[in-house]
């Protein structure tokens, strides 16, 4: 198999780019469910609170997300307590 000049360094910066992009996906949505738990926490509590937006880094809203802050929307919804005949 031949290989032309400069492949190896093409091949490495793809290899980059996946890998920060798979970085920075992981990332974002560690913040994103770590905040959205905090949300259903408190919401379950006496006083929910309303949710932060996650602000999203400038290379993940390029080429993963496509928006500058990802907005937690999480609905409470209490279980009747009616006893069913």
């Amino acid at each position: 198999m031949a290989t032309r000049r400069g492949q190896a360094l093409i091949e490495l910066a793809l290899g980059m780019f996946a890998l920060v992009l798979v970085t920075s996906a992981l990332c974002v949505f560690a913040v994103y469910i770590a905040r959205s738990l905090r949300v259903q926490n408190t919401a379950r509590g006496a006083s929910p609170t309303t949710a932060e937006p996650v602000e999203v880094g400038d290379f993940a809203e390029r080429y993963f997300t496509g928006t500058k802050t990802l907005k937690i929307n999480e609905r409470a919804e209490m279980p009747t307590t009616a006893i069913l005949k």
